[in-house]
C-alpha cells in the first residue's frame, strides 16, 4: 500500500476516489481546520506535458473563474519542489454521487424525483457554457447529491475553453458522443449528449450503451459502436411507467449528429419544464 503525500498546511488523511491521471484524497487545512479534497496528478503524468500543462493551467485557472453554487471551490494549489508533484486543493463536499446513489441505494429514480435535480444540473452546465467552457467529462460519478437535496458538478479536469477547434479523445466511453470519441470538434452540444445520458440512466438505473467484454479495449469499442450506430433503446424497457415523451426528450439529447440535439441547457430544460407542467409536478 502506498504511503500518503505529505504537504505542506495540510494533514493528508485518506484516498477517496482515483481516476486515470489523479487521485483524490480527504484532508484538512491545517490553518483553518476544515475538511478539503486533494487532488494529486498521478507521477507517471508528471512528464506529459499536456496533462501536466492542463492540470496546472487549465484546471486550477478554470476553478478560479467560475463561482457558482454548485461548483467546488478551489482552495490552494500546490507545488512540491523537491518532487515537483501536484496538488490541486478543493473543498471537501460532503455527500453521495450520482451513480452511488443509483446503484447502490434506490436503483432508479422516480422522475419526479429525477427531473428536477436533473434541471439543476442543466442550470449548472449551461452556467459553464455561458462562461464558454465544456466540461467533456459529464457522468454520474461526477455529480454530487448533497444532504440539504442540492448538488455539485465535480471534475473540470478535462474541460477547455470553448473554441473552433476543441477537440479531445478523453473522456468515459460510455459518456462520449462520436465526435468526441472521435477527436472531432466539440461543443455545447458534446456535453448535451453526455447529460442526456445522465438522465437515460437516472430514470432506467442502467447505461444505454454498454459492453459485457472483460476486454477493457474491446469493450471501449463494443461502447463507441454502439453510441455510433444503436438507436437509443427504449427507457420502458427497463422501467414501464417512462412515457413515450418523455423518451423522445432523451432521444433528441443523444441524437448521432450533434446539429440534431438540443442546442444549449436551456433548450433542452425548456422540454423538460414544459413536460413537468403537463404531469403536474
Amino acid at each position: 500500500m502506498s504511503s500518503l503525500p505529505k504537504i505542506p498546511n495540510y494533514h493528508v488523511g485518506r484516498l477517496i476516489a482515483e481516476g486515470g491521471t489523479a487521485k483524490v484524497y480527504w484532508g484538512i487545512d491545517l490553518r483553518s481546520g476544515y475538511p478539503v479534497a486533494i487532488k494529486e496528478l498521478k507521477l507517471r503524468y508528471l512528464k506529459n506535458p499536456i496533462i501536466r500543462d492542463k492540470f496546472i493551467g487549465v484546471e486550477t485557472q478554470l476553478y478560479l473563474y467560475v463561482n457558482h453554487r454548485n461548483i467546488p471551490r478551489l482552495v490552494d494549489f500546490v507545488k512540491i519542489s523537491e518532487t515537483g508533484q501536484l496538488y490541486c486543493i478543493m473543498e471537501f463536499i460532503e455527500g453521495c454521487d450520482l451513480e452511488e446513489y443509483i446503484y447502490e441505494k434506490i436503483g432508479l429514480v422516480p422522475e419526479e424525483r429525477a427531473l428536477p435535480i436533473f434541471l439543476e444540473i442543466l442550470e449548472t452546465i449551461g452556467y459553464l457554457h455561458k462562461n464558454n467552457i465544456l466540461h467533456l467529462d459529464i457522468k454520474t460519478n461526477n455529480i454530487m447529491l448533497l444532504p440539504n437535496g442540492g448538488i455539485k458538478i465535480l471534475d473540470l479536469g478535462i474541460a477547455s475553453r470553448m473554441s473552433d477547434s476543441v477537440s479531445t479523445g478523453y473522456g468515459t466511453p460510455s459518456f462520449m458522443p462520436p465526435e468526441q470519441s472521435e477527436k472531432r470538434t466539440c461543443g455545447r452540444y458534446t456535453d448535451i449528449f453526455a447529460l442526456g445520458i445522465v438522465l437515460f440512466e437516472m430514470l432506467t438505473g442502467k447505461l444505454p450503451f454498454r459492453s459485457d467484454s472483460h476486454d477493457p479495449q474491446r469493450a471501449k469499442q463494443e461502447i463507441r459502436d454502439q453510441i455510433k450506430f444503436m438507436p437509443t433503446p427504449l427507457m420502458n424497457r427497463y422501467y414501464p411507467p417512462i412515457s413515450r415523451e418523455l423518451q423522445l426528450i432523451v432521444e433528441k439529447a443523444l441524437e448521432k449528429l450533434p446539429q440534431n440535439r438540443y442546442q444549449t441547457c436551456e433548450e433542452f430544460a425548456n422540454q423538460i419544464k414544459q413536460y413537468m407542467k403537463k404531469r403536474k409536478y
